[in-house]
């Protein structure tokens, strides 16, 4: 006798009642993923390019000859832009550090506390541009990406970025 003969008899396909279940179950784990969806990772990623560039200015003025504070390298920023350059604007770090808005989106904004601009001697320390000492407090600058905005903070004795 064949077991996978026809059997009239035998139902075929989903009731309305088990569809009805699955869109419901459905509907139930699409809520809960999305309640637990993970948010802030632009702003995120947007503080740690940030903090590399920041780091890449300081890196720049430890081993690129710093003679005088106009010939410091370090961090300018805009509205949604910062570029990577010489006090003075003699040289330009490369074009990737250049008018460069963060995660290639020009809406992040960065905020700065005061300047809007870091300079770094050659030891790596935050300095005034005009007299070339080192800066007597942080300089903050808030990332704003998709949050309430993360702040960026170069500390004044050692340029720690954290």
């Amino acid at each position: 006798m064949d077991s996978f003969s026809y059997r009239p008899d035998r139902q075929r396909g989903f009731t309305l009642i088990e569809l009805i279940m699955i869109i419901v179950i459905l509907g139930i784990l699409s809520a809960v993923v999305y309640e637990r969806w993970p948010t802030g990772m632009e702003e995120a990623a947007a503080v740690k390019e940030f903090k590399r560039a920041v780091r890449y200015a300081q890196h720049k003025a430890m081993t690129r000859q710093f003679t005088s504070a106009g010939k410091a390298w370090g961090i300018a920023t805009t509205a949604h832009q910062y570029t990577v350059r010489r006090a003075d604007n003699s040289e330009l770090a490369e074009a990737d550090y250049v008018n460069r808005c963060l995660n290639n989106d020009c809406t992040t904004t960065i905020t700065p506390a005061s300047n809007a601009f870091v300079y770094f001697n050659g030891l790596g320390e935050p300095i005034d541009t005009t007299t070339g000492i080192p800066l007597a407090s942080d300089t903050t600058f808030t990332i704003t990406a998709d949050g309430g905005g993360t702040n960026v903070i170069v500390r004044q004795s050692t340029g720690y970025v954290e």
